[in-house]
């Protein structure tokens, strides 16, 4: 696949973690990669990510799903950074774009993975390029959070997922040194 190990691939990465550490493998489909457990449906659409609410559509159709969320890298925050929203609008993602013409925003967990941004850089090449050393470390250590965070998700639910998030948030920067 040959944007596999991008920065734009980041949800995909995240959620391959998780079939891992789960000892699960993806099936394949002609929309989307998935994997189905008795409390969730994991997708990986196999569409451009401009039209990823394809896919979406297609997984609505075929199991009943109640609650959607979705794993994907922000070019706007730092880069092994994790921000967990309970809804909002696009924020320019062309991916997100295409999700809420089918889900409502009101509707969509977000689970938003830093991938960073240089200033001079133009952000279609950016994002289809392999993180530095440095910020694939980073961005390593939020996906395995992000894994756990995943699993409270399924087997519990979201704001069981903020209050575990906030807790880590809390304790991650009070480890940090404080600034002057």
């Amino acid at each position: 696949m040959q944007y596999q190990n991008t920065r734009h691939n980041i949800g995909f990465i995240c959620l391959d973690e998780w079939a891992r550490s789960h000892k699960k493998a993806f099936k394949q489909d002609s929309m989307f990669a998935y994997i189905h457990t008795p409390k969730a449906v994991l997708i990986k659409p196999l569409t451009w990510m401009n039209r990823s609410g394809v896919a979406a559509r297609e997984a609505l159709r075929r199991w009943d799903i109640d609650q959607s969320l979705v794993i994907y890298d922000d070019l706007e925050l730092p880069a092994g950074s994790l921000r967990i929203r309970s809804s909002g609008t696009d924020g320019g993602h062309n991916g997100i774009k295409s999700l809420l013409e089918v889900i409502n925003g009101d509707d969509l967990k977000r689970f938003r993975i830093g991938i960073g941004r240089e200033d001079n850089s133009d952000a279609r090449d950016y994002v289809l390029q392999a993180p530095t050393p440095a910020q694939a470390e980073a961005i390593q250590a939020t996906i395995g959070k992000a894994v756990e965070l995943l699993d409270v998700f399924i087997h519990r639910d979201f704001t069981a997922v903020l209050n575990e998030y906030s807790k880590w948030k809390k304790s991650y920067s009070e480890g940090q040194p404080s600034e002057s």
